[in-house]
């Protein structure tokens, strides 16, 4: 059977979706991704893999990216859910979802989904693993926020909850543009109010990462699933964990405290790793980061 490869128009789709997904869905617009869960590098279909087996491996990409962000250099298909399920007769699944929408919804579509997958598994799963990086990281939080306010079963069987470089506090480039948007707007030259206006153009999933929105009217931030472990990964851009570089910017996208949550309240993570001289997109597929989750999980 031929594997599915990601085409130009993939890329294209989940680049274009990730600014302005929210407003692609709403006018109907075929660029707009849909939701859906990837085994094999091909979507699953309604018939459940043939590897189906009572421990699940779910991870979910981050902002703009594709399933494809997982694999290994040089591995297509490869990736560290490939090799957990390997090690403990597992399956893996990877999400594909439109990441410009606002995270909250995409927390409720995943609820839903999982509830609707694990309902029709052969097996019984017992222990379901999701692995989130950067926004699917939110995104994950927000699915066991609704999953436990309707009940959902899924939620049950959670076991370990794992954030690569997820901007838990917002993302330092997210409040930039924020901020940004506004003062350009009160600028007295028009050309510089056109810049801020296509900063406003951002979509409502950019938005949340602002402060790590994952809920719809966030008031306060809900707790973690109390029922599962939760390990946090960081990144930071130079080797020495002490240069200023990594003070400002983190792993690029998103620092260090903001990805262990160190400031919200009643926040209580199992364990937390840093890896200085990993960038924010590496941390999918960086052998360390393998090493990492193997101690965690396995």
């Amino acid at each position: 059977m031929a594997t599915h490869r990601p085409h130009w128009q993939d890329y294209t789709s989940a680049i274009v979706s990730g600014f302005l997904g929210d407003w692609l869905e709403q006018r109907g617009n075929r660029l707009a991704v849909d939701m859906q869960f990837i085994h094999n590098r091909q979507p699953l279909a309604n018939a459940a893999p043939a590897d189906a087996s009572d421990t699940l491996f779910l991870l979910i990409h981050g902002l703009t990216e594709l399933e494809s962000i997982w694999d290994y250099p040089h591995q297509p298909g490869s990736h560290y859910g490939t090799e957990l399920a390997d090690a403990c007769d597992g399956t893996t699944l990877l999400m594909r979802y439109n990441t410009g929408r606002p995270i909250y919804r995409n927390g409720l579509d995943l609820s839903e989904q999982l509830e609707t997958l694990l309902s029709q598994w052969p097996v019984p799963v017992k222990r379901l693993v999701l692995v989130g990086h950067s926004m699917g990281g939110l995104v994950i939080r927000s699915a066991c926020h609704y999953g436990q306010l309707a009940q959902h079963r899924w939620v049950e069987t959670v076991c370990s909850c794992v954030y690569l470089g997820a901007p838990h506090q917002g993302s330092w480039l997210a409040k930039l543009a924020h901020h940004g948007s506004a003062l350009m707007q009160q600028m007295p030259r028009d050309y510089l109010r056109v810049v801020g206006d296509v900063l406003e153009l951002r979509s409502q999933g950019i938005r949340n990462l602002t402060h790590g929105e994952i809920i719809e009217q966030q008031q306060a931030i809900p707790p973690l699933l109390p029922s599962a472990k939760h390990f946090a990964v960081s990144g930071l851009l130079v080797r020495q964990r002490e240069n200023p570089i990594n003070w400002l910017f983190g792993d690029a996208l998103v620092q260090e405290h903001s990805a262990r949550g160190a400031d919200l309240p009643g926040w209580s993570l199992h364990d937390h790793a840093c890896f200085p001289g990993v960038d924010h997109l590496r941390l999918t597929h960086h052998p360390d980061v393998a090493q990492q989750l193997r101690s965690w999980l396995l």
